[in-house]
């Protein structure tokens, strides 16, 4: 018995070498994570269950949207925060409400969360209108 002790010492010191040499060899490799610009994020959390970028869902295709909107950021950006807000407002006869009544008077959600240039980047995300 005395005579394996030192055996399994050696073999111990062995493997704990052997694990230091190939540390790198056995460690599965870190997950590769999509860092995915902040608009197309945006969309694909936001939007995309509704707006395709060039087809209609629920909701109008993207692509395109700031001249359909005649470059009006500003109004464009109100709209994306409070549909309604802006509808109300404008009147039923202003492109928002002629949008709001082109799809079957369904409300689009608030997104008062959304800062000025997270919507920026997912206007000019979208706008393009691909991947």
């Amino acid at each position: 018995m005395k005579k394996l002790i030192p055996i399994f010492a050696l073999a111990g010191m062995l493997a704990a070498c052997g694990n230091e040499d190939n540390a790198g060899a056995n460690k599965k490799p870190d997950a590769v994570l999509e860092v995915a610009p902040v608009g197309k994020k945006v969309y694909r959390n936001n939007c995309m269950q509704c707006h395709g970028l060039t087809q209609e869902r629920t909701g109008p295709a993207l692509a395109g949207v700031r001249a359909r909107w005649h470059n009006d950021e500003a109004k464009l950006t109100d709209f994306i925060r409070n549909s309604q807000k802006v509808i109300a407002a404008d009147g039923p006869d202003s492109y928002a409400g002629k949008l709001f009544d082109k799809w079957y008077k369904t409300s689009m959600p608030a997104f008062s969360s959304l800062s000025d240039d997270d919507i920026k980047q997912l206007l000019d995300y979208v706008d393009k209108g691909k991947e």
